[in-house]
């Protein structure tokens, strides 16, 4: 097996360190040499002697010699080409581009087909969790009816701080960036777009559809405050940022929002830069996956596993058709609060302050925001 990795960053440089470093092991388990023949950067660095550094991907996927490319610069452009262009040399391709897949996953699944290529991306979804495989592999006998989870690190983070510490959303992000846990484009953190990039490869798997990225709704954590978070624990809650997705009597519901969580859910108890997912199966019932959502080696972990998967004989087919019926999950309960009373069907109240805080019973969101009207509120999801 001959590999070339292109982009050789964090987690590209952590995946040649594994595959150079358990090499042997490695090779004992597929039975096959397992040779790093590439490494691809605009950036020169320092690579094993035995690596060809080059700067053009092209020498990468224009080699013969090479089985499996690994793509690991990210973005949705330069990315695309590698990957399409892999594919139709007829050439395995693992990545970790969750905007990638999310947004043109539909494309790159069937040129794989067409090709006769594989193409695997767990690190997509939650670092080094493996969720991706067995939600699709492991899984397999169960109709999956909803998935529910923290997806993104880096507002875990946030929302622990601000708890935990007793700091502001500005301060615990200022924390956050500098110990390098915030993207470059901070809003695909802050706004849930990147955890809606992994509900959407988890639930394009587990329901075996194709659909508009668009389409799903996603609401971050700017207007979470710590007032809000002291309130909610008062009331036997944590907030979180949950990425769910479960079908609805027509069609699909999918949507990322700060969700109210009981305080002695497992959910809830998920801390610091940790990711979880919850899968709800007809027969396996209740599975969840727990683990670290990022960093070097927890995501290098996941690519090398893709890497010598694609030894192995291929069960995985993306023959999907296309679901145009998508919509945010409105029917919930809902945490409301206002600086007065407010005439709501409401399950628990109490006041403090100036503060009237609120959970309702279940409601539409539509017919909430009716009743809301003109008033100045602040308004989160409650599961349960």
């Amino acid at each position: 097996m001959k590999i070339g990795v292109i982009g050789l960053g964090t987690v590209g440089f952590g995946a040649v360190e594994i595959l150079t470093q358990q090499k042997e092991r490695l090779e004992k388990q597929i039975g096959e040499e397992v040779i790093v023949k590439y490494g691809c950067s605009l950036d020169e660095v320092t690579l094993p002697e035995e690596i060809i550094y080059t700067q053009d991907f092209h020498d990468v996927i224009n080699d013969e010699e090479i089985d499996v490319v690994v793509e690991l610069i990210g973005g949705t452009t330069i990315a695309k080409t590698i990957i399409l262009e892999a594919l139709k040399k007829g050439k395995h391709v693992v990545t970790a581009n969750k905007a990638l897949i999310a947004h043109d996953g539909q494309e790159i699944f069937e040129t794989a087909s067409q090709h006769n290529a594989k193409i695997y991306y767990e690190a997509a979804v939650g670092g080094g969790i493996p969720v991706v495989v067995p939600a699709k592999e492991d899984l397999i006998a169960n109709e999956i009816e909803k998935i529910e989870g923290i997806l993104n690190g880096t507002t875990n983070f946030i929302l622990t701080l601000m708890e935990t510490d007793n700091l502001d959303f500005d301060e615990a992000l200022t924390i956050a960036d500098g110990l390098g846990f915030v993207e470059a484009d901070a809003s695909l953190d802050l706004d849930g777009i990147d955890a809606a990039h992994k509900i959407q490869i988890l639930a394009m798997n587990a329901f075996e559809m194709f659909f508009d990225f668009n389409k799903i709704q996603a609401t971050g954590i700017r207007n979470v405050t710590k007032k809000d978070m002291d309130y909610a624990k008062k009331l036997g809650y944590r907030i979180k940022l949950i990425a769910q997705a479960k079908k609805l009597d027509k069609g699909y519901g999918i949507d990322v929002s700060p969700t109210l969580i009981g305080i002695k859910d497992i959910v809830a108890n998920v801390n610091q830069a940790y990711n979880v997912v919850e899968i709800t199966c007809n027969y396996l019932e209740n599975v969840i996956f727990y683990g670290k959502g990022a960093g070097r080696y927890v995501t290098a972990s996941a690519v090398v596993s893709d890497i010598i998967k694609t030894h192995k004989q291929d069960m995985w087919k993306h023959d999907y058709q296309y679901e145009e019926c998508i919509y945010p999950i409105t029917y919930s309960k809902y945490y409301v609060r206002c600086d007065h009373p407010l005439d709501i069907d409401y399950e628990t109240y109490f006041s403090q302050d100036k503060d009237h805080i609120y959970i309702t019973n279940k409601i539409e969101l539509d017919e909430l925001q009716k009743q809301l009207q003109n008033e100045t509120y602040n308004l989160f999801k409650v599961r349960g």
